[in-house]
């Protein structure tokens, strides 16, 4: 299992999310990238990738997706936080 890191901007984003079932959700796939931090995919939508960089991945979690970087050097992985997906471009 990699190590797991949230930046304050992941603190601020999960503020949304009001639905405990969709908290739920969230713990578990945040356990899932910890064991598999592969397992999501690469940003591939422009806004994404200037908005936190190539190196990230996407994870879904209607109606959001979970965005994260893995540092394999590190074996760390740095949860930047959720986007609505109505709001990817």
């Amino acid at each position: 299992m990699a190590r797991v890191a949230f930046t304050q901007r992941y603190f601020d984003s999960i503020a949304q999310i009001t639905s405990p079932r969709l908290q739920n959700r969230l713990t578990r796939l945040v356990t899932l990238i910890a064991d598999v931090p592969t397992s999501g995919s690469r940003l591939n939508r422009k806004s994404l990738k200037a908005e936190f960089g190539e190196d990230c991945y996407t994870a879904d979690l209607m109606p959001f997706n979970l965005v994260y970087e893995y540092r394999e050097s590190e074996d760390l992985v740095l949860f930047h936080g959720i986007v609505h997906q109505r709001n990817i471009m």
